[in-house]
């Protein structure tokens, strides 16, 4: 593609120009120095720890062919370029590689229905269910977010939930070509702050809640600028879907002109006037259950009963998310109750089948809140005795190994101190200052090893008992020094039931 036709859509100053726009062939674009290819565009993004405009000489030396830059100079001086590269300046890169990324593409989000979904909690839960409804009612769908990307036919890691721009518009084009009618994606807030979904027309757009998260240093600065950007998604989608119990909703819809659907848990007569009555799904009769051991969660809409292996109130909000996404492209509701009951998302309140009457789940919980709302979830199905193996990650604030000790002191019966993903600390620092925040509540057990801390969970269990491996979910590996070792929560569980079964027997 010519340079003149990339930058379509885009208002910009050439400030060197070595031939016309439109002679100037362009093989890719990046925004990363080191990927530079000969024939390249080079876009200058200004970013949290690096600034692309300090590596234009890298990137010349690869081949770029051309820079897209924001700023004049640097530290009081005026930018200088080689004399064999066109440089375009633009007001911001990060709206231009979006915009580019689409042009380069030919614009395939425009042949797909997205779906997009942001809040604290509940987004790959909610994306997964929907993704997995809309196959079972015979659509082909692609998927984005923090469990990697499906484009149709084979699964790509990924290592932020909302990619960048040519990576998310790259796999758009590939879903199309695989013949996918949908894509599903996790929109996060950072994601949206730095332009990675500028311009998507999203089809219909899913609000699940709102906390306190994510605010802090190579975050956002306030929890109302975090507020802000999950709010900015539903001003660029045709349909908006949100959470009618949060006390956010409100903000969140706030000047928005899609058309509005809710639901609830709840009685919400106050915003029927905002919403409508009939755009509203509510869950009634809502049941916490053990079954043979298993939690099982029951509700019904209108008429239909939903019963669901994921635990948890939460788990219900998730579902009616998902369900309405389905009532809104005109799906029957009835066709989605085997589909719902056999939804299981990787790492998240995921159950692994255990030893009769014993329950266990791996859960992706990794910091004070999210292990508490794991642990209070499960308090509700009454189990004799919850057994919890967990760890804490490398390279983050103190408070939170604090606030995870703290919470599984309280609601923990036993307690498997381990590892989690040590990347550049000592583990055992980590453990001991994990376990500051149990501070005599409760007694507790380290056992470094995680592979011999959850085979010690698991042999301890006896019928009634949960068990629950908290912290990786859906990793499948622990990072230690830089480097990341294979090592899967699930493997471990399934090593753990052989030994198990094996001892038995003996």
């Amino acid at each position: 593609m010519n340079l003149h036709s990339l930058l379509n859509g885009l208002k910009y100053v050439v400030l060197q120009e070595v031939i016309s726009l439109k002679k100037i062939e362009i093989k890719g674009i990046t925004c990363h120095s080191k990927r530079v290819e000969y024939g390249d565009v080079f876009v200058c993004m200004d970013g949290q720890k690096m600034d692309g405009h300090d590596f234009m000489e890298e990137a010349h030396e690869r081949g770029a062919k051309a820079f897209v830059i924001e700023k004049m100079g640097k530290h009081g001086n005026l930018l200088e370029f080689p004399d064999d590269v066109t440089v375009v300046f633009v007001r911001d890169t990060r709206e231009a590689y979006a915009v580019m990324a689409a042009n380069y593409f030919g614009h395939p989000a425009e042949a797909l229905k997205i779906i997009g979904i942001t809040g604290t909690k509940g987004k790959t839960t909610v994306a997964v269910m929907i993704h997995q409804m809309l196959e079972a009612a015979g659509n082909k769908a692609g998927l984005i977010g923090t469990l990697g990307i499906y484009d149709g036919e084979e699964w790509i890691s990924t290592r932020n939930t909302t990619p960048d721009a040519f990576t998310i518009q790259e796999y758009f084009d590939k879903m199309k070509r695989k013949g996918c009618e949908y894509a599903v994606m996790e929109v996060s807030s950072q994601g949206m702050k730095q332009k990675r979904v500028e311009g998507i027309v999203f089809y219909i757009a899913v609000f699940t809640n709102l906390g306190e998260d994510h605010v802090g240093p190579g975050e956002h600065a306030s929890l109302s600028e975090y507020r802000y950007y999950k709010s900015r998604l539903f001003h660029q989608c045709n349909i908006g879907i949100g959470n009618l119990d949060d006390i956010q909703i409100g903000y969140i819809f706030r000047r928005t002109t899609c058309k509005k659907y809710g639901f609830t848990c709840q009685d919400s007569a106050a915003r029927q006037d905002t919403f409508g009555k009939s755009n509203i799904l509510k869950a009634e009769q809502i049941q916490f259950l053990m079954e043979e051991g298993v939690p099982v969660t029951c509700f019904r809409v209108n008429d239909l009963f939903f019963r669901l292996q994921m635990p948890g109130m939460f788990n219900v909000y998730n579902a009616l998310a998902a369900l309405l996404v389905m009532q809104c492209l005109g799906v029957d509701l009835r066709e989605m109750v085997q589909v719902l009951y056999e939804v299981s998302v990787d790492g998240r309140m995921e159950r692994i089948q255990c030893d009769k009457n014993i329950a266990c789940y791996i859960d992706y919980a990794h910091n004070g809140m999210s292990l508490q709302n794991v642990l209070l979830t499960f308090r509700m199905y009454q189990p004799k005795r919850i057994l919890l193996v967990f760890g804490c990650g490398g390279n983050r604030a103190k408070s939170r190994r604090y606030e995870m000790g703290k919470a599984a002191a309280r609601f923990a019966d036993i307690i498997l101190l381990t590892t989690d993903n040590p990347r550049d600390e000592n583990p055992d620092k980590i453990i001991r200052e994990i376990a500051e925040g149990i501070d005599g509540q409760r007694q507790y057990k380290i056992v470094p090893d995680r592979r011999e801390a959850v085979a010690e969970a698991v042999n301890m269990a006896k019928a009634g008992d949960i068990v629950i491996i908290a912290g990786k979910g859906h990793e499948k590996y622990q990072e230690i020094k830089g480097i990341r070792y294979y090592m899967d929560d699930h493997e471990l569980v399934r090593e753990a039931m052989t030994g198990r079964k094996e001892k038995t027997q003996e």
